[in-house]
């Protein structure tokens, strides 16, 4: 029998998606060390392995274009809650963070949190060193890096609130650059967190060009996702613009009642932008609430302003806090809708609201959040309900929208303690499960291109999120009846269930519904 009609592994009868939103087909497909190398009745190859997947959707691997996947994956290498949503490759270095880039210096206190608990020291020097060190590490999924801008500015400048000198401006770039040339695809901006928010808009268009210089895209957690929302699209669309480079908006929707709707004009407006020449994409994840810093969801932005140790004194000061609870309080938030996440030195608090946990307490919310906050050195995590199921759909349904989940790789048993969003674990199954299967909203293969065909475009990847022969074997095998996320924000550590085989550069990772161990992702970098 002829080489070219062997492979290692034959996927047998399943109903085959190819990634470019066209409907499925009944086919076989093979594949041979990490490729496809035919798809159709391969009935006659010779195969290692054939594998009955008769009634089971074959599909690419899906893409999550948007992760904080580095602040976990030093110490969670396997990566298993998004595994078992089918994912094979994440984006990381997002809303301006890009671990890839810190040091071990006081500056970097904040994201030394991330690792150091977790027994990681960072011993990487560059951001080249970084990614070096997660090939030789072994992932469960592809890695995408980016560069972030908060982490390059407070690299530069610290927590300067002020535009950059010359100087200094040079060195931002170089920094960029740096990245760029270690193989970062994008340049991330968190507009709405210190020390992004610091930055003009002038100054994010000087970086974006060195980004466009390496052709990258630009990718931006806006500096407001509620009530300055439409202006802050405008900002994105300007900077992209004068930038000349691609611009991913990210996690796109309108946090807040009154801002509910907002997303019809900032989508016209997108549209608006696409028809003049720029290419302009979204993400979204499938849930109504968002999880963030409580600092930044609750406070008035002035009490950010400077470093940590300034937000602490604030939260000292008797004057301050009268200053903080009369702003908070006529902002006119609703306790009953924030849950309580990550609070390492009072883990009674998580789950609760707001409001409940106050009420414990005996505190007005407001003085809650502030002893809360300085209590846990300013770090706390908050699940917010206030984006509008209607908008969502609207975001979800618009053709240039792909799915990201803004989550981070963990697993039940090793990280029980903690309080993720449960995007983290059910982001994609859900989309299946919610706005496919049960609401009729997307056609399944509308769903399986946002996941996969859409953001490899983003990515310029040619050769990954699509089922083509030369293609590499990222496949997700699951059961479309019974693809659901389980996690919720009471219990969040609950494994999607579904993905009945999944292939990571043509590795075998879970099979039969279980995890093998295998750990065969690679980092993968810009133009190699």
């Amino acid at each position: 029998m002829p080489t070219s009609q062997r492979c290692d592994i034959l996927l047998c009868g399943g109903v085959v998606y190819d990634g470019l939103g066209n409907p499925g087909i009944h086919a076989d497909v093979a594949i041979r060390d990490d490729r496809i190398v035919a798809i159709g009745d391969l009935a006659h190859w010779d195969a290692g392995i054939k594998l009955n997947v008769s009634g089971l959707c074959v599909a690419p691997g899906f893409i999550d274009i948007h992760t904080h996947a580095d602040f976990s994956l030093n110490h969670h290498p396997e990566q298993i809650s998004m595994l078992f949503q089918g994912v094979t490759t994440q984006v990381g270095g997002n809303c301006g963070f890009a671990v890839g880039q810190i040091d071990n210096s006081l500056l970097f206190h904040q994201e030394q949190r991330w690792l150091k608990p977790y027994g990681v020291e960072i011993t990487w020097r560059s951001f080249d060193e970084y990614l070096r060190l997660l090939d030789e590490l072994g992932l469960g999924t592809n890695y995408v890096p980016q560069c972030g801008h908060g982490t390059t500015r407070k690299k530069v400048m610290g927590y300067e609130n002020r535009p950059p000198t010359p100087a200094e401006l040079e060195a931002m770039r170089h920094e960029v650059a740096l990245c760029f040339e270690a193989g970062a695809f994008a340049f991330t901006t968190g507009l709405e967190y210190p020390p992004s928010s610091f930055a003009t808009t002038e100054e994010i268009i000087e970086l974006a060009k060195i980004a466009a210089q390496y052709s990258g895209f630009y990718a931006t957690h806006l500096r407001s996702e509620g009530d300055h929302l439409v202006e802050s699209v405008q900002e994105a669309l300007r900077i992209a613009e004068t930038a000349e480079i691609p611009l991913q908006l990210s996690h796109h929707k309108a946090e807040g009642k009154r801002n509910w709707g907002k997303v019809q004009r900032t989508l016209q407006l997108v549209s608006e932008a696409v028809e003049r020449g720029l290419d302009v994409t979204l993400d979204v994840y499938p849930y109504t609430a968002y999880q963030t810093s409580l600092a930044v969801a609750a406070l008035p932005a002035w009490a950010l302003e400077s470093d940590p140790e300034a937000l602490l004194s604030r939260l000292r000061d008797p004057h301050e806090r009268k200053r903080l609870i009369h702003a908070m309080q006529a902002a006119e938030p609703d306790w009953t809708c924030t849950i309580i996440g990550n609070t390492p030195h009072n883990r009674a608090y998580q789950g609760l609201t707001i409001a409940d946990a106050a009420r414990l307490e005996g505190k007005a919310p407001e003085v809650f959040v502030l002893d809360l906050l300085l209590e846990a050195g300013g770090h706390v995590g908050v699940a917010w309900f206030s984006m509008s199921e209607d908008d969502l759909r609207t975001v979800l349904k618009y053709p240039r929208t792909m799915i990201g989940s803004d989550g981070v790789g963990t697993e039940p048993s090793k990280y029980s303690a903690e309080r993720p969003h449960p995007r983290s674990y059910g982001a994609f199954p859900r989309v299946i499960a919610k706005y496919v299967r049960e609401t009729g909203l997307l056609t399944l293969e509308e769903a399986i291109y946002k996941m996969t065909g859409l953001p490899a475009t983003r990515l310029r990847l040619t050769d990954r999120g699509v089922l083509q022969v030369g293609a590499y074997a990222d496949i997700v095998v699951f059961d479309y009846t019974r693809m659901q996320d389980l996690a919720d924000f009471r219990n969040p550590h609950q494994l999607a269930q579904g993905v009945v085989h999944l292939f990571v550069n043509g590795r075998w990772t879970i099979r039969d519904g279980q995890y093998t161990g295998a750990r065969a992702g690679r980092v993968l970098r810009r133009g190699r």
